[in-house]
């Protein structure tokens, strides 16, 4: 099989030769993996990986600067070691024009928000300030994988980084009229610029991956009622717009977010990322037992110990657990519980992306 019929196969519910692979790392990572494969571009790395996923660039309008090439709007401001974003987000600069990696916020523009006309009267970005037609181009160089893209979209992200952390979780309880409007705003914002983006590569794109963690690593950020309250009809009204294009969803939320996940199943969402093993309620077997075959799970290779600082056994083993729990009924992408960080040794991704590759559905 190749990389399409292993997708086409996955969201039929068929079996593959082997699991989907994917790959999302820190650039430190990714740069010492080129060096250990000899691979002279992402294509070849990759290829030596096995990944059936290729990521378009322009993923973050942001966190981190993927957008900037694609941007046509206002001037923005940007010294050697800050930036503003579109949102008008003070970064301190790092992640630079990194798929995965993300820059800290210092701070946001509607800290001082005090109404929803304070909200509403700030400078929003638009679909027109961006030139999305270089993606183009990157889908047909790469329509051998399985296309990932689309905004992150980061309706509590970008909301709480505009508002500041402590006001928006103060705001959820406190003065829930701004907060809703900011996090309404933000959405009609992401429905417009991922409208842009899906009529443009319309046929082309397989995977809308977007992003907002719901959970810290012993539980949700807040109660499962204010989740409901604040975001779920939100995502169902972005997933709706990607399937509408024929587009499968897939959502990242870290931390523990075993409550939310049938609301996100019943909200369309396809695919959820990462599967952070080591927070509270995120085991396999129980995922499994509760979800399995309602959502395709990607994710659940562990980042935080057994990659770090698991011998080759630990890591060959945790990964056959892992195939065998998740991918049992064809319902899993291959891939790491965070992107892969610059202190993994690489000789542990070689072995957990050596294991996937060799894998055979059914073991």
């Amino acid at each position: 099989m190749n990389s399409r019929e292993r997708f086409n196969a996955l969201i039929s519910g068929r079996e593959q030769d082997r699991p989907l692979i994917d790959y999302l790392a820190h650039p430190i990572t990714d740069g010492k993996l080129r060096k250990y494969y000899n691979a002279a571009n992402e294509r070849q790395l990759l290829d030596a990986l096995g990944c059936d996923l290729y990521y378009l660039s322009c993923r973050d309008i942001s966190q981190n600067e993927s957008s900037v090439p694609f941007y046509r709007g206002p001037k923005l401001e940007f010294t050697q070691t800050e930036r503003v974003c579109p949102l008008g987000i003070r970064y301190r600069r790092g992640a630079f024009n990194s798929k995965f990696a993300v820059d800290e916020a210092i701070t946001g523009p509607l800290r001082s928000a005090a109404s929803v006309k304070d909200v509403l009267a700030h400078n929003w970005p638009k679909a027109d300030w961006f030139d999305f037609s270089p993606m183009l181009g990157e889908c047909a160089d790469n329509k051998d994988r399985v296309i990932t893209g689309g905004m992150w979209t980061g309706i509590l992200g970008d909301s709480y980084r505009m508002f500041g952390f402590e006001n928006f979780l103060l705001g959820m309880a406190m003065s829930p009229d701004i907060v809703r409007a900011l996090v309404d705003r933000m959405t009609e914002l992401y429905l417009e610029l991922n409208d842009s983006i899906f009529s443009l590569l319309k046929g082309k794109l397989d995977i809308w991956f977007f992003g907002n963690d719901f959970g810290s690593q012993e539980s949700l950020l807040f109660s499962e009622s204010m989740f409901c309250d604040f975001f779920l009809e939100n995502i169902k009204k972005l997933t709706a717009l990607a399937h509408g294009y024929g587009i499968k969803v897939m959502m990242h939320s870290c931390g523990a977010i075993t409550e939310i996940i049938p609301h996100l199943i019943e909200a369309g969402v396809d695919i959820l990322d990462p599967i952070q093993v080591t927070a509270r309620g995120m085991d396999i077997d129980a995922l499994k037992r509760d979800f399995g075959g309602r959502i395709i799970f990607h994710g659940g290779i562990d980042t935080q110990q057994i990659l770090p600082y698991g011998t080759a056994g630990d890591v060959e083993s945790h990964c056959i657990r892992t195939l065998k729990t998740l991918g049992s009924d064809c319902g899993y992408i291959f891939a790491p519980s965070q992107i892969l960080q610059a202190g993994i040794p690489v000789e542990n991704i070689d072995i957990m992306y050596k294991t996937a590759r060799q894998w055979k559905q059914g073991r």
